[in-house]
Parts: C-alpha cells; sequence; structure tokens
C-alpha cells in the first residue's frame, strides 16, 4: 500500500483509492477490521488528518463503517431501497416492520412545532423516539410526533414493530392523502452516534417528512436519521 507523493491528486484521495482497492478485490473482507488510522498514517507517512478524512470518504459510501470503541471495518453490501417506498401511505405486506421504541411520553407543541402542524401553542402531541433494527443492527434513529387530538388512547404497544402509516389508517381510520419528504446531511452527535452504533462525527442523512390528510391536515411528522453504510437509496424513472 503506497502513494505517490509528487501525484498532484490529494494525499487524502489517494489513500482513499488504496484502501477502496483493498475492499472490491476482497483483500479486506466483509467485517475485515482495518489498522488504526495512526498505524494507517505510519504506513503511508501522512497525518493521521489525512488517513481519517480518506476513511470517512469510505464510510459515507458504504464500503467501511466504524463501531464505537471498537474499531472500523469493512462493510457488507448496503441495502438498496427504493425512495418511493419511504411515502407510501401503507405497507404492501402484513409484515412486521422491527422497531426498539426507545421513548413514548406526551408534549406541548410550543412555536415551531406548532406551525409544523399548523395548530395553536399549547397542543398536546405524542413523541416517539425509535430505533429501526434490519440484520439486528440499527439502521434509522426516528422521532415522530402525532397530534394527541387525532390520534386519542395511543400506546406504546401500538408502535412496537409497527409502521405509523398502518396505525393511522387501521386504528385511528384516517384517510391519508399525501407525505413530502426533504432530505439532507447531518453530523452525529455522541448521543446518536451511540444509538446508531457509530462513531461520532459519523455523516448521516437527515430525512424530514410531513404525512397529510386528505383533508390537507399534517398528521404526522417524523425525522430519520439514517446510517449511510447500511441503506442506498434510489429511483428510477420509466420512460
Amino acid at each position: 500500500m503506497k502513494i505517490d507523493k509528487n501525484n498532484h491528486a490529494p494525499l487524502y484521495r489517494q489513500v482513499q483509492e488504496v484502501l477502496e482497492e483493498k475492499i472490491t478485490s476482497k483483500q479486506w473482507e466483509i467485517g475485515y477490521q482495518l489498522p488504526t488510522e495512526q498505524e494507517l498514517a505510519d504506513h503511508f507517512e501522512v497525518s493521521t488528518i489525512t488517513v481519517k478524512r480518506a476513511v470517512m470518504e469510505l464510510v459515507s459510501k458504504g464500503y467501511l463503517y466504524r463501531q464505537s470503541g471498537k474499531g472500523t471495518f469493512v462493510a457488507a453490501t448496503t441495502n438498496e431501497m427504493d425512495i418511493n417506498k419511504l411515502l407510501v401511505t401503507t405497507s404492501v405486506e402484513d409484515v412486521e416492520s422491527p422497531h426498539e421504541l426507545l421513548s413514548f411520553s406526551m408534549e406541548t407543541m410550543q412555536g415551531t412545532m406548532a406551525s409544523k402542524f399548523g395548530l395553536q401553542p399549547g397542543a398536546k402531541v405524542f413523541k416517539l423516539e425509535r430505533l429501526k433494527i434490519e440484520n439486528d443492527l440499527p439502521t434509522h434513529l426516528e422521532y415522530s410526533y402525532l397530534p394527541f387530538e387525532k390520534c386519542p388512547n395511543l400506546t406504546p404497544n401500538d408502535v412496537n414493530n409497527e409502521l405509523i402509516y398502518n396505525i393511522l389508517k387501521k386504528k385511528y381510520k384516517i384517510p391519508l392523502g399525501r407525505a413530502r419528504m426533504f432530505v439532507k446531511p447531518y453530523i452525529a452527535d455522541s448521543e446518536m452516534a451511540k444509538r446508531l452504533q457509530i462513531e461520532p462525527g459519523t455523516p448521516v442523512f437527515e430525512w424530514e417528512k410531513f404525512t397529510y390528510t386528505k383533508q390537507g391536515e399534517v398528521i404526522e411528522y417524523s425525522k430519520f436519521y439514517v446510517r449511510p453504510d447500511k441503506v442506498t437509496y434510489y429511483t428510477e424513472i420509466t420512460f
């Protein structure tokens, strides 16, 4: 594993390419633990900052994942998910949606949160914090809000391993109209990183979702923080 310091390409990019070749050629197989950043820096004769940037680029591309307190590992092939499936209002199949419920509480809407629902400050909402689990690993950290007025008697058992869309449809008979979702990058803080089992400072996807009733009212507001090493999103256009 060598790089050319006379090459015009940035050093971190050269390190990244060498490490990526190790992975794609299967010299480093799934689950392989990389040398430490200091060991890689010594080998390439570059700074640990250079190595860290190269590693983080490969984490963001899904080739590697970092586990807090343990190290950096070669990732398995990421799951592909159609972006449009995040916006559907019902599940196609009657299957469980594995989630770990972290907290369930009642809150009073103020300011920004009240405006998102188009309600007056002081209105009550249920706040759910859940982890989406796939293959025994957390992939999404979810924060969801549902208005108490529209969803009375909601219980923690209702949201255990269930899609919120299905709760709205089956328990409350609410006709859903549409959903809008916005995506942007986000840097995981220490608490989020602990929940997702990644290193603090790891880039993740932030998905912000609004679900509307047929009458155009916001019935659910959610934010999802998604590990980039576990899911690759795509969309398909038919001509």
